[in-house]
C-alpha cells in the first residue's frame, strides 16, 4: 500500500504499524536486490528510514516507545550515510561547475579526482559491513513494530504530533531568518521534511488540496537540502590544497547559489506555514471527518 493512511486500516494505530512495517520490509527487499547500485541503494534505504521517523514523530506524544525507535532508526541511517557522502559531493560539485568560469576548471578537475578517489576508497572499505549492520537494525525494528503501544484513537492519536511539527517548522524558519547559518537552516529543513512526510500520510483526506500542500513542502525541503549539500561542499573546499584564488572563486559561486535557495525557501514557507497550528488542526480535522464518513 502507499505511504498514507487508508480507509481499509482497522484504526489509526493499526495504520501506523502497517506503514512502518511496509517501509522496513521494502528496505530489506532493496538490500537483497544486487542490481541496485550502491549509491542508489543507500539513498533509498535512508529515505525509508526518514519516512518512518516522520511517521513516528506524528504520533510521538502518544507513543511511549518513540525515543527507543527513533534512536535505533537514526543510528541505522547514520551508519550508512558515509557510503553516499562522496556521491552527494560529486553531484554538488557538478551543479556548481555548471556556472563556474573557465579559469576555475583546474580547481574543479582537482576536486573531481579527489572525490572519485574517496568514493573508490569507501567502496573498498566498510560498505559491506555498514550495510550488514543496517540490515540487523531494520530486522530488529520490524520485529518490534507489532508491539508498539499507541495511545488515542482516530485523529486524536495524530493531532499533538501534527501541531508540534507545524510549530517547530515555523519556529525554525524564524530562527533561520535571524541566524542564516548552515546549521540553523539544516535544522529548519529537517522540520519542514517532517511536515512533508506527515502531509503525505494524510493526503487521502482530500488529495486535491493535500497534494499541492505536500508538493510545496517537498520543494522547500529540496531547496534547503541543496543548501546543506553546498555547505558541506564549501567545507570540503577548505580542506583541499587549492590556491586562494580558486578557493575564493568556487566559494563565491557556492554562496551565491545558497542565497538564491534561501530566498525561494523563505518565500514559499512564509505562505505554506501561515496561520496557527490550531487553524491547521481545525481545517485538516474537518477533512478527516468527511473522509472517514465516506467509509
Amino acid at each position: 500500500m502507499a505511504y498514507a493512511f487508508d480507509l481499509a486500516d482497522l484504526d489509526t494505530a493499526a495504520a501506523v504499524r502497517r506503514i512502518a512495517a511496509e517501509e522496513l520490509t521494502e528496505a530489506l527487499a532493496e538490500l537483497d536486490d544486487s542490481k541496485i547500485p550502491e549509491a542508489e541503494l543507500v539513498h533509498g534505504l535512508r529515505k525509508h528510514v526518514k519516512k518512518i521517523r516522520g511517521l513516528i514523530r506524528l504520533v510521538r506524544p502518544n507513543f511511549p516507545g518513540y525515543e527507543v525507535e527513533n534512536a535505533a532508526l537514526r543510528d541505522a541511517a547514520r551508519g550508512i550515510s558515509g557510503l553516499r557522502d562522496a556521491e552527494v559531493l560529486r553531484a554538488t560539485l557538478e551543479r556548481i561547475a555548471a556556472k563556474a568560469p573557465p579559469e576555475a576548471e583546474a580547481a574543479l578537475d582537482h576536486l573531481r579526482a579527489a572525490l572519485a578517489s574517496h568514493q573508490e576508497g569507501t567502496r573498498a572499505g566498510g560498505g559491506t559491513e555498514a550495510l550488514a549492520a543496517f540490515r540487523v537494525a531494520v530486522q530488529g525494528a520490524l520485529l518490534r513494530v507489532p508491539d508498539w503501544k499507541l495511545r488515542g484513537k482516530a485523529l486524536n492519536l495524530l493531532e499533538d504530533g501534527l501541531a508540534t511539527t507545524w510549530e517547530k517548522a515555523r519556529k525554525r524558519q524564524r530562527q533561520a531568518l535571524r541566524d542564516p547559518s548552515s546549521e540553523t537552516i539544516h535544522e529548519w529543513r529537517k522540520r519542514v521534511k517532517d511536515h512533508w512526510y506527515q502531509a503525505r500520510l494524510l493526503s487521502p483526506i482530500w488529495p486535491e488540496m493535500m497534494g499541492p500542500h505536500a508538493d510545496t513542502a517537498d520543494a522547500i525541503g529540496e531547496w534547503l537540502g541543496e543548501h546543506h549539500d553546498i555547505a558541506v561542499f564549501v567545507d570540503r573546499l577548505q580542506a583541499e590544497p587549492l590556491s586562494g584564488a580558486d578557493r575564493d572563486t568556487l566559494t563565491a559561486l557556492a554562496r551565491n547559489r545558497q542565497e538564491k535557495l534561501e530566498k525561494k525557501a523563505h518565500e514559499a514557507a512564509t505562505r505554506l506555514f501561515a496561520g496557527t497550528d490550531r487553524a491547521l488542526l481545525d481545517r485538516w480535522g474537518s477533512w478527516w471527518k468527511v473522509w472517514q464518513d465516506g467509509r
